[in-house]
């Protein structure tokens, strides 16, 4: 198990540092707990709501054993097992990204989907009736039996919908409309007014309401006509202008790294994408199916907004989801800026206009805050979360165990401790007067990496630009990329079930690093020579070999991936140089942190320091490293 990593160790950073960062990494963990105690409940009173379980059974496991977090036995409680897995699966793809959900949208949706079982129907009921009950309360409690189809004489409502499982269950045990308030008493009186029953699951529910709506981040916004005004939109933009949009989309989604985009049951992936808004360019804008619709809006709010569309993975797309990530956003970046930003809302339904917003918010964000995500290599989920630039990017102090390192095999250490560039290229004279080379000073600082005490790794990856065509990268070859990998010393890859010796773990992870920056370096070509890979926010990621044959060969579990930005002759390029921290032990202990990033970010600006001072003076990396190698001699 590796120990987290602990700021407060290091000089360079303060328990105030630590705080900080601890409390992103809370806020992370709690959006990647996507198992919780009460989800067999949950799904249960789901398909009680599509008629599929009498509501009997809801009875016996909200007051039975079940309840207490035993197993669920389905056999005992006639649960189709089929059936429960569906749903299984529906209700944790409605809780992505957030490890939560609305449980009156749960409801809703299930209470849909029991109407004829497909899902992108249920999406499309779900999203009128909650439009139909977005007006003030009194309204809401008139009109929601008819909306619904049920009886409205007695409405379940609660204030705390993403985990008020009492008024789920009893919804369903009365088979009655659920409605999500804001004020209990404010819709008791309400209720009392036009003749409605208001339940809520206990006497005293309202009393423990959070007080910020820990889905929205805020007031709850109406949802009414999203898909009437987003079809609107989309009718409103010259037949040309519209067409040139979808190519654009289609041109993007092809170098972005993988899309696993629920449209009802349906996942697409990339090229699904690309097909679907393919077809939206075939079609009038009238003739789009609603699922369609949503796909394209959201495309077009991407491109608007600049948010990574992959936090959408395995998500249930619909207009009301659409609507949350939105506004969630932008709260989210509004409440990291000193004045709160400009307010936005949803109030005229404008989803592309609160997606502008969004952007102008994400800009200004990104000038304190570093963007990184959390992936999981099992099922291309993302997450997003912000590190402050002031952290994150803080220069840190050169530690003496590299320096005497680097003394020990290279017979000079760098001048300062500082960790400034011009430290780095000044060593690096020393270095090249000491009979030495640029090669060989990144290979030891990746094998210190790879040894490092305060950030135990099995492998550290260092990749920059062997040191030619840095005028013009976009025509870079794959043998025009310096890679080399440190292994921690005794790591042996029999001992974590790698079939792969240490020479073949090399080249597979070589291969790919070069091959990845060659595809980043076309972003820059005037005319691309093939489709580009889009360029990294920097990453921690778990099962990254779950789905990718290379990372399973090379042992590729657990990452850290630091991008780098190359200087030369004046200008900077991204996405030819990163350092890739690995371990491969899989665990939950054993996990990359943010705080991990924070302390690997120095790998990052030891390797620049040392790349730019090596173009600076004409030089280059060894050939070897260039390509396959027979061996990892030095």
């Amino acid at each position: 198990m590796t120990l987290p990593t602990s700021l407060r160790s290091h000089p360079d950073f303060t328990e105030a540092d630590e705080t900080e960062i601890a409390e992103v990494e809370r806020h992370l963990f709690r959006r990647l707990r996507m198992l919780s105690d009460d989800s067999d409940l949950i799904v249960v009173s789901g398909m009680a709501a599509a008629g599929l379980v009498d509501s009997s059974v809801v009875t016996r496991l909200a007051t039975g054993a079940e309840r207490a977090g035993r197993p669920l036995d389905l056999v005992a409680h006639g649960i189709p097992a089929a059936e429960f897995s569906r749903f299984q699966q529906l209700w944790y793809h409605f809780k992505v990204p957030y490890a939560r959900a609305s449980l009156v949208w749960w409801y809703l949706f299930c209470l849909a989907l029991g109407r004829d079982g497909d899902v992108s129907e249920a999406l499309r009921r779900m999203t009128h009736w909650l439009g139909a009950l977005g007006d003030d309360v009194k309204a809401a409690l008139t009109r929601i039996g008819d909306v619904l189809d049920l009886p409205g004489d007695t409405v379940v409502v609660t204030d705390a919908e993403p985990r008020d499982l009492d008024a789920l269950t009893t919804a369903v045990r009365l088979g009655a409309p659920f409605l999500a308030v804001a004020d209990i008493p404010a819709a008791r009186e309400a209720g009392r007014v036009v003749g409605r029953t208001v339940v809520t699951a206990t006497p005293a529910a309202g009393s423990a309401r959070e007080p910020v709506h820990p889905l929205w981040l805020g007031p709850v916004p109406a949802l009414r006509d999203l898909p009437a005004l987003a079809r609107a939109a989309w009718r409103q933009l010259p037949e040309q202008e519209r067409d040139e949009l979808l190519a654009t989309f289609e041109r993007r989604i092809s170098s972005i790294e993988r899309v696993r985009l629920l449209v009802g049951e349906t996942l697409l992936d990339n090229r699904g994408v690309v097909a679907e808004a393919a077809a939206c360019r075939k079609e009038d804008v009238a003739e789009w199916p609603e699922q369609r619709l949503v796909l394209a809006t959201l495309l077009w709010c991407w491109q608007e907004a600049g948010f990574v569309l992959q936090e959408l993975n395995q998500s249930l797309l619909s207009f009301p989801a659409l609507a949350l990530f939105l506004l969630r956003k932008t709260r989210e970046y509004a409440a990291r800026l000193p004045d709160g930003g400009p307010a936005a809302d949803l109030a005229d339904g404008d989803l592309i206009a609160l997606a502008r917003h969004l952007g102008t918010l994400r800009t200004r964000v990104e000038k304190d805050y570093e963007r990184c995500l959390h992936f999981d290599g099992s099922n291309w989920e993302r997450r997003e979360f912000l590190l402050p630039l002031s952290v994150y990017r803080r220069r840190q102090s050169i530690p003496e165990s590299l320096c005497a390192h680097l003394h020990a095999e290279l017979g000079v250490e760098p001048p300062g401790r500082t960790g400034a560039l011009h430290e780095w290229d000044r060593f690096l004279e020393l270095a090249l007067e000491a009979g030495s080379s640029p090669t060989r000073v990144m290979q030891e600082l990746a094998h210190w990496a790879a040894n490092a005490q305060d950030l135990r790794v099995d492998l550290a990856i260092f990749t920059v630009p062997l040191g030619r065509k840095l005028d013009e990268p976009w025509t870079m070859e794959f043998t025009d990329l310096f890679c080399y990998t440190g292994f921690r010393y005794g790591f042996r890859p029999e001992d974590f079930g790698i079939a792969a010796n240490r020479v073949v773990m090399y080249n597979v992870i070589a291969q790919r690093m070069r091959y990845n920056a060659v595809k980043k370096a076309q972003n820059y070509a005037p005319v691309m020579r093939f489709a580009p890979q889009g360029f990294n926010l920097p990453d921690i990621a778990v099962a990254e070999d779950a789905n990718h044959g290379g990372h399973a060969a090379a042992g590729i579990r657990l990452a850290c991936r630091l991008p780098i930005t190359i200087a030369h002759h004046g200008t900077d390029w991204n996405g030819l140089a990163d350092v890739r921290l690995n371990r491969a032990t899989y665990s939950r202990e054993n996990r990359f942190r943010p705080s991990d990033m924070i302390v690997g970010y120095r790998y990052t600006q030891w390797a620049k320091g040392i790349a730019d001072a090596t173009y600076r003076r004409g030089l280059g990396f060894d050939e070897k490293w260039s390509d396959k190698v027979k061996d990892l001699d030095i």
